[in-house]
């Protein structure tokens, strides 16, 4: 494949490395570290669309500021070897802290300021912590820079808020067929919820998901987040949907326009297919969670439950699927208790012992 097919890139040769890289004016440049041609470029090229582009006058920036640190850390390793999806979400935090702190000296955000931010962030404890685990970035690279002292740390001495919920909301069997019921097979939300519960993929993979993904009555594909290989079924309920409809020609899901989805434009597009089945608290990336959790009830074990998920590790998986057999297993253990004790009744062993007889 040509770089002409994709605008905005081209190719450039570095001490005698060809690379292919996304220049488009007043833009980051990016090195795709994907081969062009794949999927995966082609996931690295949509992620660098929806970029922001750079801040006018991001050039003006005062030596050993909060904003000279982040555009350090846009520079190191530490940021370039992220995924383009990865660097998208960070530069969004970091650009939003930019804009409010960005001429703050870095040598004033001590523990005790630190401490009173996360404080004012209790109501997003998620996006609180992201902000900790970037800010513990930045002074990475400014301690490296000598923006700060070697020992300046305090982003040690500080914790984010507990986060008291377990995130988006897990679908339940009823909320399920409510959606199913309100959206027919054929409709555009019906088939972009089958592929999220019946693939059980997280939504920038299913909404990027391509037709060469799909062969042998199997969906094949290295997960965008982890790059994790997934290669799972084709369950009768997602060929049904698939069947149905409507395909789009470059991806499973299009717009109106023949485009793939943008991460905003895909959750929107489920939020209000929720709201008119009349479950507004349900959420795209929900059903992931159902698939999980689906798994579990069917006595699948974690190791089974993650190849469908793609999860690295038991606890991220145990995380998604929820503790919805506790009764099960509660109930199971009983009847083991009181078998046993049975068993020891039938053997003439009593129950008090021969002292408290005595007495």
């Amino acid at each position: 494949m040509k770089a002409k097919s994709f605008k905005w890139v081209s190719v450039t040769t570095i001490k005698g490395k060809t690379y292919w890289r996304f220049r488009r004016t007043g833009y980051d440049t990016y090195y795709f570290k994907a081969a062009i041609g794949t999927k995966a470029f082609e996931r690295e090229y949509a992620a660098c669309l929806e970029r922001e582009p750079i801040t006018i006058g991001a050039g003006r920036i005062e030596p050993g500021s909060v904003s000279d640190a982040i555009a350090r850390y846009y520079a190191d390793n530490a940021y370039l070897d992220l995924r383009a999806s990865t660097q998208t979400v960070y530069r969004g935090v970091l650009d939003r802290f930019g804009k409010q702190f960005g001429d703050v000296s870095l040598r004033r955000f001590d523990a005790d300021r630190i401490a009173r931010l996360m404080t004012s962030m209790r109501d997003k404890p998620h996006a609180a912590a992201r902000l900790r685990k970037l800010l513990t970035q930045l002074f990475i690279v400014a301690r490296r820079a000598r923006l700060v002292p070697y020992s300046f740390n305090p982003v040690g001495d500080t914790k984010p808020p507990k986060a008291e919920s377990e995130g988006y909301h897990r679908w339940s069997e009823e909320e399920l067929a409510l959606f199913e019921a309100t959206y027919a097979l054929g409709t555009k939300p019906r088939l972009a919820y089958s592929l999220l519960l019946y693939a059980a993929q997280r939504s920038g993979d299913v909404r990027l998901m391509t037709h060469s993904m799909i062969a042998d009555g199997r969906i094949r594909l290295a997960q965008s987040k982890t790059s994790a290989f997934v290669d799972v079924p084709i369950v009768a309920p997602l060929r049904e949907a698939l069947d149905a409809g409507p395909l789009g020609a470059r991806t499973l899901l299009e717009t109106r326009d023949g485009e793939p989805f943008t991460p905003k434009g895909f959750y929107n597009m489920l939020k209000k297919a929720c709201i008119a089945a009349s479950i507004p608290h349900c959420s795209p990336h929900g059903l992931r969670k159902s698939a999980a959790r689906r798994c579990r009830e069917a006595g699948c074990s974690n190791e089974e439950g993650m190849a469908i998920t793609g999860h690295k590790t038991e606890r991220e998986y145990l995380r998604y699927a929820g503790d919805s057999m506790r009764a099960t297993h509660a109930d199971a253990a009983m009847v083991k208790v009181l078998a046993r004790r049975s068993e020891n009744l039938a053997k003439g062993k009593s129950q008090v012992p021969d002292k408290a007889l005595k007495t």
